[in-house]
């Protein structure tokens, strides 16, 4: 990039800060992997916190007005490949009960069964201060 102070082309750099995060944080996870002539749908597991996503580290300016603590509520799962799969959703509803949603089938499961390598966008939501963690209320 050209610099208007010394008059040159020097090695430019960007810089990102965040002030605030948002009520509800939506994460895609990248499943699908594009080059020249290969098209592959990654299977990689990734471990995403449940209870206790804190983001606190990542905020520049700290007013303490919102927390920047986020609660795992949803989880949309692809299984199959780039032609063609089929979508399912683990749902939170409240204390330890989870629900599997696949097509008109509604199943209870067990959080420690929603952390998969299909799980392909995370829906947070954020928790206050006065959070109850044994009964998923605020």
């Amino acid at each position: 990039r050209y610099c208007p102070r010394c008059k040159k082309h020097c090695q430019a750099s960007k810089k990102l800060d965040l002030w605030r995060f948002p009520e509800i944080l939506v994460i895609h996870l990248k499943r699908f992997s594009y080059s020249q002539f290969l098209k592959n749908k990654l299977e990689t597991y990734v471990d995403f916190p449940v209870d206790d996503l804190d983001l606190s580290a990542y905020i520049s300016h700290k007013n303490g007005q919102f927390s920047n603590r986020y609660m795992l509520y949803a989880v949309s799962n692809h299984y199959g490949s780039m032609g063609g799969g089929h979508y399912t959703a683990f749902v939170h509803h409240g204390g330890d009960r989870w629900y599997d949603f696949d097509d008109s089938n509604v199943y209870p499961i067990s959080q420690d069964k929603i952390r998969t390598s299909a799980a392909y966008v995370l829906f947070y939501r954020r928790i206050g201060e006065d959070y109850n963690y044994s009964f998923g209320v605020q």
